[in-house]
């Protein structure tokens, strides 16, 4: 067995001459011939390494932004069916229903106490001018005028619904 890799390889040895130009050879040409590079003082150096440094900064900075932005809209779920959605927002009845209650500015959304006892002056104070405007539309009405007894009866119902009908 033959060891020789390039046993069989023929190099044509005018293909291994190369002839430089004269120019190229000498380190002292290269200088004469080439352009001028600016000097600069070490100061504009130092201020021109630290804005490219700060160039680095701010595009590793909008890179990582952009990674985020990309992250949080891939996590974003599209959602296909609407219908629990739906289900979880009032009725449009329930709404209307729910806004003719007057409510008072800086009022807490906790429920307010049952008993007069455990109000607070400002919740007693608030409910008295909210049964004198239902008393004031009651009278207002004409059902009141053609039968008291029955429009009284009726706002008593249509109150106790509103307020969930549990409360005599």
């Amino acid at each position: 067995m033959n060891t020789d890799v390039f046993a069989g390889t023929k190099i044509d040895p005018s293909a291994l001459v190369q002839k430089l130009d004269p120019d190229t050879r000498s380190v002292a040409s290269v200088r004469r011939g080439a352009e001028a590079k600016a000097v600069l003082p070490k100061k504009e150096k130092l201020k021109l390494r630290r804005e490219r440094w700060l160039q680095k900064i701010e595009t590793i900075k909008l890179a990582e932004q952009k990674r985020k932005a990309e992250r949080r809209r891939r996590a974003t779920v599209v959602v296909g069916d609407l219908q629990p959605l739906r289900d979880a927002l009032p009725e449009l009845l329930e709404l209307e229903a729910g806004g003719r209650r007057p409510r008072a500015r800086g009022v807490s959304s906790r429920p307010r106490p049952t008993e007069l006892s455990r109000m607070s002056a400002a919740q007693r104070l608030e409910l008295l001018e909210e049964e004198r405007a239902r008393f004031r539309e009651l009278l207002a009405s004409p059902a009141y005028r053609a039968s008291p007894l029955l429009a009284i009866g009726q706002q008593l119902a249509q109150q106790m619904q509103l307020d969930g009908g549990s409360q005599l």
